[in-house]
C-alpha cells in the first residue's frame, strides 16, 4: 500500500512554508500516512515546537455510506492535531481529545473535546474566549447532527455560565 511519509510532509513542505504570522500550517490528504520505523500509520501528526501538523482521512470509512461517522472521526483528528499544534501533549489524566490512540477502536472511543484542563491550555495559547469556544462547538455539533459531542459542550457552557461571568 502507498503511504505518505507524514515526517516529509511537515518538515519538508509545512515548517519552510509557514508564515512568522501564522498560529499554524495544516496539510490534509486522502491519503495514508507513515510516521518511520516502528510504525504502520498514523490518522496524523503535528508538531508541537512547530505549529504544523498533517492528517488523513484514509482510514475514516466510506464518506458516501457513512458520512456522520467520518465527519466525527474526521473532526476529533483535527481537534486532537490542532492541539498538539497549540502546544498540548498527549492527556492521561481525563477522557479527552487529547488522548493518544493507536487504533481506529481506540480513537472511536475518544470525545471529540479537550478535557477542561486541555480546554483552558489551547484557549490560553490560541487567545480565544471558552465559552465563545464552547457555543460555536454546539453550533457546530448541532448543524451536523453530532448529538452526543453537542451534549459535552452544552454542558460546558452551563458549568462556565455558573462560574464565570
Amino acid at each position: 500500500m502507498e503511504q505518505i511519509l507524514s515526517t516529509y510532509v511537515m518538515e519538508s513542505i509545512l515548517i519552510p512554508g509557514l508564515p512568522k504570522d501564522a498560529a499554524s500550517r495544516i496539510a490534509f490528504t486522502s491519503s495514508d500516512l507513515w510516521p518511520g520505523e516502528g510504525w504502520n500509520f498514523v490518522f496524523g501528526q503535528a508538531s508541537i515546537d512547530d505549529r504544523v501538523g498533517v492528517w488523513s482521512i484514509y482510514r475514516n470509512g466510506d464518506a458516501e455510506k457513512e458520512f456522520q461517522t467520518v465527519l466525527l472521526r474526521t473532526l476529533k483528528t483535527a481537534l486532537h492535531e490542532t492541539g498538539h499544534m497549540f502546544s498540548l501533549g498527549h492527556c492521561t489524566k481525563y477522557q479527552c481529545g487529547m488522548n493518544g490512540y493507536g487504533s481506529r477502536a481506540e480513537a472511536d472511543s475518544r470525545p471529540m473535546a479537550f478535557c477542561p484542563e486541555c480546554l483552558a491550555k489551547v484557549c490560553f495559547a490560541g487567545q480565544i474566549e471558552v465559552k465563545e469556544y464552547c457555543r460555536r462547538m454546539v453550533e457546530l455539533c448541532r448543524k451536523n447532527k453530532l448529538e452526543g459531542e453537542a451534549q459535552i459542550y452544552e454542558k460546558y457552557l452551563k458549568e462556565l455560565n455558573k462560574n464565570i461571568k
